[in-house]
């Protein structure tokens, strides 16, 4: 090896984690390469939000992805991590207009092209920032190869697959009741509509029937969608109604004074209030269901999408809907027609972007078909085509597509993939991939004009595992990276987008290639504070993965992402963990600067030659140095076990005892008494191995240490730490129980409150031919525990002064107790300090209650005299703790 100036003693990894990111992105380490086991691996990265910040559930989808993309790479696998950002149609859209608006421009004002290039301006600064956070985490992903969800390649094939599923009847355009954000002037979903309780009012109206004495009473938060009623619907079996519903009796609308029909319908809960609901189609989701099986009108519109009466509403167009409703409820006064008005809690929807009320109107859009597409997915998912990880989100899985509605795809939006439709005069459709397309279709002559809708998000979200592989824009077959890497082996992201995003890609990618789009759907877990609460702006508990990089930088972080959590539970994040792993992994640099100085510089590197010497002179070894090699060995097959089956929590853990206890704590000081002609051999080769294992958690300073330690290659491109030495079971029980006298000698010392510099007689009792083996290692024993005498006694110990524990039957130790302390001697020593700290807080305290002094003093002394206080009251408190501990053992 070089000189020792070459290993810096200080753990730094400011100086190495930038450059080595840099170089290995340089020289194309995240490339595919030709696999040697005949084997893929891809994993299409989730792509972020251009608008989008790092936060720390980004960081454990990137930490675990890059876990599994560097063990696939060094495994041998073909390797390609997929990297890209999403141009969020609705948030970009969002952000752009509050930026105009600053400028006191709005979308109305300008062209779509003008409103297009600002948007297109914001996200190359913003995608730009996004990735450059991600690389922060220092991802191991295939740069070269990066998407944007709006790129024209990406538009291409978007238009392509919708014109395939337009041609194929899955997408239909219908009137429909819909949710609109009257703010940004658009359809959102369902389930981007979050319900809030808020209080409200319920009025009781009556409706008088018509041509009879009789009367119905219903009840409702919003008495001003009355004017819109078209029925009243009660249960068939309801016995209130009976004699009504079979005369046909009709219904007096109040205010407008018209007749309505009273119709049965088993959707009504009749054993909620009266019983009868008041049917308004165009305003409710339920009501139009119902009216759409009675053949009702459909289009009785008295609210418009942004919330302001309409003509239908009679004296009442144009108020809001709010003043409208105080006007209509005294007109029913007025009229005997309000009975009463209770306080009531509602479930209002609004949408989180934009915090506008939702409002839920009929209106003509265009949707997909999912019958047809969610046959495929169901047939293939009861077949275990893909597998969900943690299995208990099968549930969560199954809930939502055994219950799917038809996706209402069309969003009024400029920013997005444009709706690919054009109609001609009379408004007659033609679905093309581009607008020459459309335009053969209609002819030449035609005039034709572009549907202005875009589609939602999660459409072209939808196509990302196929569509970033390709790279022939109009022959999907054709494709070099389709070929090669679909289906993906993992996709890995978040259990709260399963409906969003994941079911999505499975309707579209067994619809267009009969394949699962992913063999394994891996959901992570969330981040959550150190109390256990969610992440939010309104507690202020967020964290900044960049700001924890900042200060530990990323392995630290990584392994904190990744290990020490009960597996697919949700973390609870606290920066002390990444303190102590940042400590763990200077721990693991201090060991490796000790291998190199201490290994003789010509020893191989070669880790296949370091195993044949090995596996050589195997029964020349000592026993600590066959300990090691076995428990490698066990170490390299469960890590890779548990990488195989997506167990990381737990594979950190054992890579981390095995690095503590097994490697630092025992092996390495028993390597330093040692005169083993083949320990170098075997420290360098357990080293190598460990490095290798290490590597995809703490990428930088393991590739750091085996770069320093003069290993071939670099590490990212070296093979996995597989172990060719076999276990040996019988070695490894003769060293366990070995550990535990030593860990049970150190226990009796601390009981014995023996200082750790003072020296100890020990004995072991030991009658079994499997405790021979402690005759070779009884001086070492005695080393590590610090013991002026040790002996093996074939007779158990009877001096009440000899402490003891029994490990087996057949083992015991006694350990001497003449060094202990003398705990009342040491109990007088404390309580004369804490009488002296006492007596100098008592002096501290009269000279700042003294009010002169306070108000006369400089600041400063002032302050000072305080500091001096806090040392002292924390100095007495930790002397009263000693004293406790002492007097309580």
């Amino acid at each position: 090896m070089t000189a020792n100036t070459d290993y810096p003693k200080k753990y730094n990894p400011k100086e190495f984690e930038d450059r080595l990111y840099k170089t290995w992105e340089e020289e194309w380490k995240f490339k595919p390469r030709e696999s040697t086991t005949g084997e893929q691996f891809y994993i299409p990265m989730p792509p972020p939000n251009v608008t989008a910040k790092l936060h720390i559930g980004h960081s454990v989808m990137l930490t675990l992805e890059d876990i599994m993309t560097r063990y696939h790479r060094m495994k041998g696998d073909c390797t390609l991590l997929l990297p890209g950002t999403d141009h969020a149609g609705i948030s970009t859209q969002v952000k752009v207009e509050e930026k105009l608006a600053k400028q006191w421009k709005d979308k109305h004002s300008m062209s779509r092209k003008e409103f297009l290039d600002e948007c297109f301006d914001w996200t190359k600064q913003y995608g730009w920032e996004i990735q450059n956070q991600f690389r922060k985490m220092w991802t191991s992903c295939d740069w070269s190869k990066e998407k944007f969800t709006l790129d024209d390649s990406m538009n291409k094939r978007v238009n392509k697959a919708f014109v395939d599923l337009y041609n194929k009847g899955l997408i239909y355009k219908w009137e429909y009741m819909v949710n609109y954000d009257p703010v940004l002037e658009t359809v959102v979903s369902d389930q981007e509509v979050v319900h809030k309780e808020e209080k409200w009012k319920m009025y009781h109206i009556t409706y008088f029937c018509a041509g009879c004495d009789n009367e119905i009473v219903i009840a409702t938060t919003r008495p001003e969608t009355l004017l819109g009623d078209v029925a009243v619907a009660v249960h068939p079996k309801d016995k209130r109604y009976k004699k009504m519903l079979k005369a046909g009796k009709k219904l007096i609308l109040p205010l407008v004074n018209k007749e309505i029909a009273l119709i049965a319908d088993e959707a009504v809960d009749m054993d909620f209030g009266t019983g009868a609901v008041k049917i308004t189609p165009a305003h409710d989701a339920n009501d139009f269901a119902i009216a759409k099986r009675h053949d009702l009108p459909l289009d009785n519109i008295v609210i418009d999408k942004h919330g302001k009466m309409t003509e239908v509403a009679g004296i009442f167009a144009g108020q809001d809907y709010l003043t409208a409703r105080e006007n209509i409820v005294e007109l029913l006064k007025s009229k005997w027609n309000l009975i009463k008005i209770e306080d009531h809690v509602s479930k209002v929807g609004y949408w989180e972007r934009t915090g506008a009320k939702i409002e839920t109107i009929i209106s003509t859009q265009w949707f997909v078909k999912i019958e047809p597409l969610v046959k495929k997915v169901i047939a293939w998912y009861k077949r275990k085509d893909f597998e969900i990880i943690p299995k208990r989100y099968n549930k969560t899985f199954e809930d939502w597509i055994f219950n799917l509605r038809d996706w209402c795809i069309s969003r009024q939006l400029l920013w997005g993939h444009q709706i690919p439709v054009w109609y001609n005069e009379d408004g007659e459709i033609f679905c093309g991939e581009n607008e020459a397309d459309a335009q053969k279709q209609a002819g030449e002559w035609v005039k034709l004009t572009r549907d202005s809708d875009a589609l939602d998000t999660w459409f072209s979200s939808g196509l990302w595992p196929f569509a970033v592989l390709d790279n022939n824009m109009w022959d999907w077959d054709e494709s070099e990276l389709m070929n090669k890497f679909y289906p993906a082996a993992v996709l890995e992201t978040g259990h709260d987008i399963i409906f969003f995003w994941v079911i999505r890609m499975l309707l579209f990618w067994y619809e267009f290639t009969g394949q699962t789009p992913f063999k394994t759907i891996y959901l992570h877990w969330l981040v959550k504070d150190a109390e256990g609460r969610k992440m939010s702006k309104s507690l202020w508990n967020g964290i900044d993965p960049l700001d924890m990089i900042e200060a530990h930088w990323t392995d630290a972080l990584r392994l904190t992402l990744s290990v020490w959590n009960t597996p697919w539970n949700d973390l609870k994040f606290d920066e002390n963990n990444v303190v102590n792993n940042k400590v763990f992994i200077n721990k693991l640099w201090n060991a490796s600067r000790f291998v190199f100085t201490k290994v003789d510089s010509s020893t191989t590197k070669d880790d296949k030659k370091l195993e044949k010497i090995l596996l050589d002179n195997y029964e020349y070894l000592e026993l600590h140095e066959k300990w090691i090699l076995s428990k490698l060995k066990y170490l390299s097959e469960e890590v890779t076990k548990w990488m195989e089956s997506y167990n990381f929590s737990e594979i950190g853990q054992e890579l981390q005892v095995f690095t503590k206890n097994e490697f630092c704590d025992y092996y390495i000081e028993e390597f330093k008494l040692s005169d083993s002609k083949f320990g170098n051999e075997v420290i360098i080769y357990t080293l190598n191995k460990l490095l290798k294992l290490w590597h995809p958690y703490i990428p930088f300073v393991s590739a750091e240490i085996y770069s320093k330690l003069g290993f071939e290659w670099d590490l990212i491109e070296a093979e996995w730490g597989i172990v060719n030495i076999n276990r040996n079971k019988k070695v490894e029980k003769e060293k366990d129980l070995m550990i535990k006298i030593i860990k049970e000698i150190r226990n009796l010392r601390a009981e014995n409150n023996i200082l750790p510099s003072k020296t100890i007689w020990v004995k072991i009792y030991a009658k079994n031919k499997n405790a021979e083996f402690l005759w070779g290692v009884l001086d070492l024993i005695g080393w590590i525990v610090k013991a002026e005498t040790i002996e093996l006694v074939d007779k158990k110990e009877n001096d009440i002064n000899l402490a003891y524990w029994v490990i087996k039957q057949w083992v015991e130790v006694y350990v001497d107790t003449a060094n202990a302390i003398d705990i009342e001697k040491e109990s007088a020593r404390f309580k004369e300090q804490i009488s002296d700290t006492k007596e100098y807080i008592a002096i501290l305290d009269k000279k700042l209650l003294n009010a002169s002094f306070v108000e006369r003093a400089p600041e400063y002394l002032v302050r000072a005299e305080m500091e001096k206080k806090s040392a002292a009251e924390d100095k007495l408190r930790k002397i009263e703790e000693k004293l406790e501990k002492l007097m309580g053992s």
